[in-house]
């Protein structure tokens, strides 16, 4: 059964001028991102990010985006959750879709939330 849905555009220009990525992509992340070197990539990835809080209907500052993470198979993307995140996603019974695109100017994202139990 669908719970709800997030969905974010970011400006790519606006991600360009963020100075620590650190503070919003994993580890995994950032080493995917070393070989799709195209901020357009980061920008989806983020919009990904913000595009699942909102699809919880939670504020974007209650929960670290580094609790998030877009895994990549076969070029579609999926989510991983971590600490707390990751525990109330479980115990809801919440799963996610994730669709996200970008031209050269925007990236957007769209999270279908779904209650599996």
């Amino acid at each position: 059964m669908i719970v709800s849905n997030g969905i974010d555009i970011v400006s790519v220009s606006s991600l360009e001028k963020v100075s620590n990525y650190k503070k919003i992509f994993t580890s995994n992340e950032m080493e995917y991102f070393d070989s799709h070197k195209s901020i357009q990539t980061k920008s989806g990835v983020y919009a990904a990010k913000e595009a699942v809080l909102k699809s919880l209907g939670v504020a974007l500052n209650v929960y670290s985006l580094l609790l998030i993470e877009v895994v990549h198979i076969n070029y579609k993307p999926f989510l991983k959750f971590y600490g707390e995140l990751n525990e109330y996603i479980k115990k809801e019974g919440l799963e996610f879709s994730l669709s996200i695109s970008h031209d050269e100017d925007y990236a957007i994202a769209s999270v279908i939330c779904y209650k599996v139990n």
